[in-house]
């Protein structure tokens, strides 16, 4: 959705005199195809989640890579027609930080064939997990991080693929990537960029974040990176000793999108918001509702007409 909302130019009270428009960028839409779209297709979900007035899909090869070449060219081609943003989950089960040669390999193998169909579909960003620690020493698994990054985002260059690697901050304590490390990593990496996922990030501090300064803070560390689009994930989610549990709907959770929202049009932040919910679009839409009421709230309490965010054409 665009939204063009009002940027404070140098900090006074709500003086029209002293604003000027601002437009962003926020996309908001399901990991995966749909539950309630009829048909099962990648491409019959890019459908479906425009008709929810969604703008943003996951293209989940979690579980495998089943996809040849001329479909996923349709699939790029109906979301660019569309206005669908479209992003790619590379399998879940990869670690690129094993003690095992092997299991490396084929991580390596199935992030490097997301990225080639990613392309093809003219998805932004292929999202892979790092890892878990294995027999390695802390220095050992963080160097293999690097490394194999590293060679993946050469890859991608070299073979003049237009989508980034992006690696997801994970939720249990045993997996390698906190918040920190793969801030670290990008910084090690150019090119490679982290991705935020809320519910892991909360989970990893046994329920950190509570307040819209906790969400801020997230920013405020990354702000140095300079992203010019920030791709994230919300869902509810359980916990127990700094541990991600499972994820639920965000109503069953204490995670609130409310406070994320309203750190987000703070910052005037361009971003992608992935529902990785147990009901996918159906929290993608609860979110999109509570973002056109905050910013409802905060257009009338500037004495101006609320309009409701254009969608992309």
């Amino acid at each position: 959705m665009f939204i063009s909302k009002p940027r404070n130019l140098g900090g006074r009270e709500a003086d029209p005199a002293v604003f000027r428009s601002v437009v962003i960028m926020i996309y908001l839409g399901p990991a995966g195809v749909p539950l309630s779209c009829k048909g099962r297709t990648t491409l019959e979900g890019v459908q479906h989640v425009q008709e929810l007035g969604l703008n943003s899909m996951e293209v989940q090869f979690v579980r495998g890579i089943r996809m040849d070449e001329e479909y996923a060219l349709e699939v790029g081609e109906l979301a660019k027609e569309l206005g669908i943003r479209l992003t790619v989950h590379a399998p879940y089960y990869t670690n690129i930080v094993s003690d095992d040669a092997k299991t490396i390999e084929k991580s390596m193998d199935k992030i490097a064939m997301s990225g080639y169909f990613a392309d093809i579909m003219k998805a932004d960003l292929v999202v892979a997990h790092t890892g878990f620690y294995t027999s390695l020493s802390k220095q050992e698994t963080w160097d293999l991080a690097v490394q194999n990054a590293t060679q993946i985002r050469d890859y991608y260059a070299d073979n003049g693929f237009a989508c980034r690697l992006g690696l997801e901050v994970m939720g249990k304590q045993q997996c390698f990537g906190d918040l920190d490390q793969m801030i670290k990593l990008a910084e090690e990496v150019p090119g490679v960029i982290p991705v935020i996922d809320f519910a892991h990030i909360h989970a990893r501090g046994n329920g950190g974040l509570k307040t819209k300064g906790d969400f801020d803070q997230i920013f405020k560390k990354i702000e140095h990176l300079g992203l010019d689009h920030v791709h994230s994930y919300f869902t509810g989610v359980k916990y127990a000793n700094y541990n991600e549990l499972h994820h639920v709907p965000i109503k069953k959770g204490d995670l609130d999108f409310s406070l994320l929202a309203e750190a987000i049009l703070d910052r005037n932040l361009d971003i992608t918001v992935i529902s990785n919910s147990p009901i996918v679009e159906h929290d993608a839409m609860f979110m999109k509702i509570l973002l056109e009421r905050i910013l409802e709230k905060r257009q009338q309490g500037m004495g101006g007409v609320y309009k409701p965010p254009m969608e992309e054409a």
